[in-house]
C-alpha cells in the first residue's frame, strides 16, 4: 500500500463513530474486525471496538443518539454539563485524565484524527506523507489557523508540544513516542519527525497530542486551537467556554458556550438534570443510568469505540507482600468479575482477564477466560507463597470515580474471603494521581484504563499502568524485550506472536489485573435535546458538533 497520504485541502468535518449506528451497522463491525491494527499509520485501521452482540455486551433499548432535523443543526444555545471533579491545571492538555476529558475537546485540537473506520483524517494538518523506510514523515499545515490570544499555529508550536510530552513530570502517555522523534520546525508552514527506527505506530501519538500555545504549559493559563475558549475558571465550582470565532471550521461550533459544573454528588446533578437545570451529567451511577435508558428524554452516552475503557487492578510489586508473583496470580483469581460488571457497570460490559476487546489482532479467547474467578485457586497460590493471614495490604481508589468505588469494595470483599487483610483506602483524584505519578500506590488500586483500540505497540509503550517505567514498578529483561520487538514489528504477521507472548507475561506476573471492557463512556447520560453527540477514538467528545433542540 502506498506510504502517501494527500487528503482533502479544506477544511472539513470527520464524522466520529455513533452508538446507535455502531450497534446496527453489522457490515462495518466485519470490515473492522482483525484488520491490520500496526498499519493504521499507512491507512489500513485497527479492529475497532465495536461494541455489539459479537461481543457479549448488551445493545441499547433504544437510539442514543437523537438524528439531526432535516432543517438542520440550530444555532446558538448554552450547553450546561455537571462532572464530579475539578480539572487537573498542572498536566493539562498532555496527560489524558478524566477529570480533564471535557476540557480537552473544547479548547484544543490534534493534528489528524481517525474517523469511524479507523482511517486518518486531516485536522490541524491538511496531510502527511511517510518515506519508504518509515523512520520520517513530513506533515503540511493547515494554513491560518490560530490560537486563541490570536497568535498564529505554526510548526514551532507543534514541535514545542512534542517535545513537552518528554518531560517525566507531565507523565504523557505519549512520553515515549516523544523520545523517539528528531523533530524539524525550520518551515513554519512544514513539519518534519525523523525517527532513529521505523516507527509506524507513532502516528497514534500525531493524532491524540492536543496542541497548545507553548506558553502556556504548566500553567494556570489554557489557550488553544480549539472550537471554545475559556471565559472564567472558579476552581471548585465551575468553568465557563464561549465560541472561538476564530475557529478554523468557520462554521463550528454551533453552540454560544458551554458551562461545566463541579459536582461532586452524582444523585445532585442527576436530579438537577431531571429537573431540567442541566443538560448532561458526567459521572452518573451506572444504576442510574440503566433507569433513565427507559426514558426517552434521556441518551445514555455509551462508548462506540470501547476498547479504550477498560477498568482494571494494579499492584505495587515493590511492596513486600505482593512481590511473589504467585500472591499476585492469587489476587486475579479472586477477582468476581461478573458481579463487578453487574453491580459496578449495571450489566454495560463484559468480565475480562486480557486486556484486549475481541476484535483485536491481540485477543484470545482462551487467555480471556484464563484467569476466571476460582477462589479456591487462590488459596492454593497464597498457600504455596506461604501468605501470613496477619498481612494487611491497602485498596486505594478514587472516592470520586463512581464504578472503580463499587468494584473496591467488592474487590475488599473477594479478598477478605480467601483469607487477606485489606483496608479499603478512598483518595481523591487528584490524589490518586500523584500517588500513580510517583509509582508509590504502596498496595493495590483500582483504575480505569485506555488505548487498547491503538495498536499494540501502542499500547506497551504509551499506556500508564504496562509501560516502563509503571505504578506497578513492574520490569523485567523479558517484557522489556518483547515489547521493543512489538514496537519494531513491520507487519502483523510478525506482531501477533509477539503480543501473544506479551499477554501470556502480563497474565504471569499479574501487576496489572484486567477486571472488564466497559461500554459507558465516561459514566455520561444527557438529555435528548442534546444533538448530535459523538466522540473520537480516546473516548473525547466533538463538541463542535454539538448543537441543542429547542
Amino acid at each position: 500500500m502506498a506510504a502517501t497520504y494527500a487528503l482533502h485541502q479544506t477544511p472539513i468535518s470527520v464524522p466520529a463513530p455513533r452508538l446507535a449506528a455502531m450497534h446496527q451497522d453489522s457490515a462495518l463491525q466485519t470490515s473492522l474486525s482483525r484488520r491490520a491494527l500496526l498499519w493504521r499509520s499507512f491507512g489500513i485501521g485497527s479492529g475497532a471496538l465495536l461494541l455489539a452482540a459479537c461481543s457479549g455486551l448488551k445493545a441499547p433499548s433504544q437510539p442514543l443518539v437523537q438524528p439531526t432535523t432535516s432543517s438542520g443543526p440550530r444555532r446558538g444555545g448554552a450547553l450546561r454539563i455537571s462532572q464530579p471533579t475539578d480539572i487537573a491545571p498542572a498536566v493539562i492538555p498532555h496527560l489524558v485524565v478524566p477529570q480533564n476529558f471535557v476540557l480537552y475537546p473544547l479548547m484544543y485540537d490534534t493534528l489528524l484524527t481517525y474517523d469511524a473506520q479507523l482511517q486518518p483524517q486531516p485536522r490541524l494538518a491538511t496531510s502527511w506523507q511517510w518515506s519508504a523506510d518509515a523512520r520520517q514523515i513530513t506533515l503540511q499545515l493547515r494554513p491560518g489557523v490560530k490560537f486563541h490570544s490570536g497568535k498564529p499555529f505554526t510548526s514551532v508550536e507543534v514541535k514545542a508540544n512534542l517535545e513537552h510530552l518528554r518531560n517525566p513530570a507531565v507523565g504523557s502517555e505519549w512520553m515515549s513516542y516523544a523520545n523517539q522523534m528528531h523533530i524539524d520546525a525550520s518551515d513554519p508552514s512544514t513539519l518534519v519527525v525523523t525517527f532513529d527506527r521505523p516507527s509506524k505506530s507513532s502516528l497514534d501519538t500525531l493524532a491524540n497530542t492536543f496542541m497548545a500555545d507553548p506558553e502556556t504549559l504548566g500553567t494556570n493559563t489554557f489557550v488553544g486551537t480549539g472550537p471554545f475558549r475559556i471565559q472564567e475558571w472558579v476552581q471548585g465550582d465551575h468553568l465557563t467556554f464561549v465560541r472561538n470565532s476564530d475557529y478554523w471550521q468557520p462554521d463550528k461550533p454551533y453552540l454560544d458556550q458551554v458551562n461545566v459544573q463541579i459536582q461532586p454528588d452524582p444523585q445532585t446533578s442527576v436530579v438537577a438534570m431531571e429537573s431540567g437545570s442541566l443538560d448532561w451529567v458526567v459521572g452518573v451511577t451506572a444504576e442510574d443510568a440503566r433507569r433513565l435508558q427507559s426514558d426517552r428524554a434521556y441518551q445514555v452516552l455509551l462508548n462506540a469505540s470501547g476498547g479504550n475503557l477498560f477498568f482494571m487492578i494494579g499492584l505495587d510489586t515493590t511492596v513486600a507482600a505482593l512481590a511473589d508473583k504467585r500472591v499476585r496470580q492469587a489476587f486475579s483469581y479472586a477477582v468476581n468479575r461478573q458481579r463487578m460488571v453487574d453491580a459496578a457497570l449495571a450489566g454495560y460490559g463484559r468480565p475480562a482477564s486480557i486486556i484486549w476487546p475481541p476484535q483485536s489482532l491481540a485477543y484470545d479467547a482462551g487467555l480471556d477466560q484464563s484467569h476466571a474467578y476460582d477462589p479456591e485457586k487462590a488459596r492454593q497460590l497464597l498457600n504455596e507463597a506461604g501468605w501470613d493471614p496477619s498481612t494487611r495490604v491497602a485498596l486505594r481508589v478514587g472516592a470520586d470515580l463512581p464504578a472503580p468505588a463499587v468494584m473496591a469494595q467488592i474487590y475488599q470483599g473477594d479478598l477478605n474471603a480467601i483469607g487477606v487483610n485489606v483496608s479499603l483506602e478512598q483518595k481523591s483524584t487528584q490524589e490518586m494521581l500523584v500517588l500513580l505519578q510517583k509509582r508509590q500506590v504502596g498496595g493495590a488500586w483500582i483504575s480505569p484504563a485506555n488505548l487498547m483500540n491503538f495498536s499494540p505497540a501502542t499500547f506497551f509503550t504509551s499506556n500508564a499502568f504496562a509501560r516502563v517505567p509503571n505504578p506497578s514498578n513492574f520490569t523485567s529483561d523479558q517484557y522489556t524485550s518483547l515489547v521493543a520487538q512489538a514496537s519494531a514489528a513491520t507487519d502483523d504477521q510478525t506482531l501477533k506472536p509477539v503480543v501473544h507472548d506479551l499477554t501470556q507475561l502480563m497474565l504471569d506476573e499479574s501487576f496489572f489485573i484486567p477486571i472488564a471492557q466497559s461500554e459507558f463512556a465516561g459514566l455520561g447520560v444527557a438529555r435528548a435535546t442534546v444533538r448530535d453527540v459523538a466522540w473520537d477514538s480516546t473516548s473525547m467528545y466533538r463538541f463542535q458538533d454539538v448543537w441543542l433542540a429547542a
